[in-house]
Order: structure tokens, then C-alpha cells, then sequence
């Protein structure tokens, strides 16, 4: 399989414009090119679990944080990133409001937030959106006994969305009336329940189309009370995932909703150097391949995932306490953001960077703190990097070549894996 063969997947950019409205505002999609300063945030306060959202900004300036469901305000924050460029707030400050949607109003375009949901028995932790699709996509999910799997939909903005969910499984394309035509009210959020409506899938993708307006959906999986969070996001042919040290068990599904079969390869960078090509297969009509990382290695690694068809690999990680999801990047840059990046309370948290260029990189990392100062690190090219992190709000990366970050944590009762947020254009890989 040639690189030159494949077709560039251009990155949907549909950016909004924060209209004035009630307390908070609600965020409209345009045409604009421009970063949007929102962002939309996954809410779980109750049922044992609570929410912290962490803000950060290039710049200080004033944010605000509004709870929206129903249609309505269940409340509201001012604040500030200050001179930090970080904040932290824990939802329960705000209200009592179960799994509802967060909008985030930014200092600035150069902004980023993210959301650490813990429980007694979890942890977890994923980025905040700011750019709506119209079609998104999400593998990994199981109903088996045991696991639970739901997607929850948000809208934030000031109009009605309709959406379809087509959802395959090991048993084929699913049927379902209600995966058809689902409405979102404005300023709303709909948690579908997999458990209720296909029980006992062991591999569930699934894509969601939206009809009318523009919606984020995040899936919520949850195994023996471990629970993973990570965002549906438009499938491409061209993806980068950096892989932290060895854990008892590591594996990509890489699922595509094309209707017809799709060839890929796997390019593994590891202890070696580059391997091209290490693993290569067909994926089936809206199916998904399973790939073992621990038979790679156990050192600290990447993956490249090239495909004739758009598709997403998704990185799956499980621990002796914690379950850990997130998808791959498809897009390189020189500036990242890790909202919520930090040290869990009696655990541990790591930052995985993959330079894919053909230069070497020299990568500046600050943590946002106060009195925080900046580690410089060499990544070489085809090279991947792990470093341990700190106590901070979150972490700005940046880098004279292209890269792709992401951030792992284990807790004494749980794990997450979350990919940062580029805050510039991609580069060439």
C-alpha cells in the first residue's frame, strides 16, 4: 500500500460565533474558519460521580461556565483563567444536575477545556469540543454482561437537531426504530442507553448523522464500574496515536463506517525505529479490526493507521484499577493544549509525544500553574517520548516540528487516556 495512493482527507472546520442570549449564551454554527471561543463539555454530577472542568488560555482573560438541559439553564459560573492561564471548577459548585451538557464561553480562540469525571470507584478524563461535524463516528463500545455503553448527544445551540445513528456490531448493521430520526431540543442533551436497545454486543461502532442543525456526542462506557470517556469525531484515512509504557493490556479497534471494504496498515514506531507496514488487513463492510499492542512491544510507542477509506482507530488501555479510551489524532501540530492534565491524588499521570516528521523536534512543555516553568525536550524524528507530569491545571506543548500529545493517568481507583487539543493548523507528516 503506497501513501501517494491515498486521498487527502480534508479537516472539517465549521466554526461558530458566540449570539447573545439568556444566561449563558448559546454558541451558533458558521461559516467562519475561525477556532470558536466555546467549548462543550460531557457533565456527570450524582449517582456517585462529580465533575471538574479545567479552563486554559494563551491569554488572561474572563470565561464562563453554563449548565444547559432541557432546554434550559440549570446554572451558571463566572471566572477567570488568570495570570496562570488556568482555572479548575468543580461542577458541584455550580449545581446538582446528573449527566447534563457544559458550555464553556473562552477567553479567547487559543483556549481549551477539558473535564476530569471521578466517582468512588472511577476516574476519567476527556477534552471539551469546539468544532461541530455533521458526521461523526465512535467504536469500542460493548453491552455485554457486565459493561454498559451509552452515547450521549449535545446541543447547544439555539436551534432543534436531528440526528440517525447507524450502529454495527458483530452481528452486522443493527435495526433499531430509535435510532432514527432522534430529536435534540435547544440547549439539550439525550443519553442513549445501548443496554436497553441491543443488549449483549461485544463490539458496537457507531456513526452519527446528523440531519438538521449540529450536535457532539461522546460515548460513556462503563465495565464492573470503571468507566472511559472519549468523543465521536470525524473518520479520515490518515491517523497518529502515541502509546504509553506497558499496562496489562493495550489494543486499537479501528472501525469505518464505508460500505465497502477497506484496506489499511498499521505502522508501528517503537524501541527500533519506523516499521512500515507492520500490520496490514481488510476491514469488512462497517466493521472493525482488533490489534494487539502488547505483541509489538511493552516500551513506550506509536502507530500510524493509513486507510483507503475514512475510518478511526480508537486506543483502549486496561489496568488492574482502571479502563482508559480515547481515539487517535489526524491531524500533527506545533502547539497543544492537555486540558486537565494532572496528577490524580494517590496516583500517577504521563504525557506520550509522537514526532511522525522527518526532523527532529525540540518540544517545550509548560505546565499552567503558578510559578510554573518550562521543560525543553528533544523527540527525534520517527521518535516517540514519555515524561511524567505534574500537579498543574494542564499543560501548553509546543514544538519547532509537527506532533501529536497525549496524556495518561491511573488513580487507585481508576485510569484515563485523553488526546490533547492542536490549537494550529496541521503539519506535513
Amino acid at each position: 500500500m503506497k501513501y501517494a495512493l491515498l486521498a487527502v482527507i480534508a479537516a472539517l472546520s465549521v466554526a461558530g460565533a458566540i449570539i447573545p442570549a439568556p444566561d449563558p449564551v448559546s454558541p451558533e454554527p458558521s461559516v467562519s474558519g475561525d477556532r470558536p471561543a466555546v467549548a462543550v463539555c460531557t457533565i456527570q454530577e450524582g449517582r456517585g460521580r462529580s465533575t471538574d472542568v479545567a479552563i486554559l488560555s494563551t491569554a488572561n482573560g474572563p470565561a464562563q461556565i453554563g449548565l444547559f438541559t432541557n432546554g434550559a439553564t440549570a446554572g451558571s459560573l463566572a471566572t477567570s483563567t488568570g495570570s496562570s492561564g488556568s482555572t479548575v471548577i468543580p461542577v458541584g459548585d455550580i449545581a446538582a444536575v446528573g449527566t447534563v451538557g457544559g458550555l464553556i464561553e473562552l477567553p479567547n480562540a487559543t483556549s481549551t477545556a477539558g473535564v476530569v469525571v471521578a466517582g468512588a470507584a472511577s476516574f476519567s478524563a476527556e477534552a471539551c469540543q469546539s468544532v461541530p461535524s455533521p458526521d461523526t463516528f465512535l467504536t469500542g463500545g460493548s453491552t455485554v454482561s457486565g459493561e454498559s455503553f451509552a452515547v450521549q448527544i449535545m446541543n447547544p445551540y439555539s436551534g432543534e437537531a436531528t440526528v440517525s445513528l447507524r450502529v454495527t456490531s458483530e452481528a452486522g448493521l443493527e435495526s433499531n426504530e430509535r435510532f432514527n430520526s432522534i430529536l435534540i431540543p435547544p440547549r439539550s442533551s439525550e443519553v442513549i442507553s445501548f443496554n436497553e436497545l441491543i443488549p449483549g454486543r461485544e463490539q458496537l461502532s457507531v456513526a452519527i448523522q446528523t440531519q438538521r442543525g449540529r450536535v457532539m456526542a461522546v460515548a460513556l462506557q462503563e465495565i464492573e464500574g470503571e468507566t472511559s470517556l472519549w468523543t465521536a469525531i470525524p473518520e479520515a484515512q490518515d491517523w497518529f496515536l502515541p502509546v504509553p509504557e506497558g499496562q496489562p493490556s493495550r489494543h486499537i479497534l479501528i472501525g469505518t463506517s464505508s460500505a465497502i471494504d477497506v484496506d489499511y496498515q498499521v505502522d508501528f514506531y517503537g524501541p527500533g525505529g519506523l516499521e512500515e507496514g507492520l500490520v496490514s488487513g481488510v476491514l469488512p463492510a462497517n466493521g472493525q479490526a482488533f490489534i494487539d499492542l502488547d505483541q509489538m512491544s511493552e516500551e513506550t510507542s506509536a502507530v500510524r493507521v493509513i486507510a483507503t477509506a475514512p475510518v478511526v482507530p480508537t486506543l483502549r488501555i486496561r489496568t488492574p484499577v482502571g479502563l482508559a479510551t480515547t481515539s487517535a489524532s489526524s491531524v500533527q501540530a506545533n502547539r497543544w493544549m492537555l486540558p486537565s492534565a494532572s496528577v490524580p491524588e494517590g496516583g500517577q499521570a504521563r504525557m506520550v509525544i509522537f514526532n511522525a516528521s522527518i526532523e527532529d523536534s525540540t518540544v517545550s512543555i509548560r505546565p499552567l500553574r503558578q510559578n510554573s516553568s518550562i521543560r525543553d525536550l528533544l523527540v527525534p524524528s520517527d521518535g516517540v517520548a514519555e515524561l511524567a507530569l505534574q500537579s498543574a491545571d494542564g499543560y501548553l506543548v509546543e514544538s519547532t516540528a509537527p506532533v501529536v500529545v497525549m496524556w495518561v493517568a491511573t488513580s487507585p481507583v481508576g485510569g484515563s487516556a485523553a488526546m490533547g487539543v492542536p490549537l494550529d493548523a496541521p503539519g506535513d507528516g
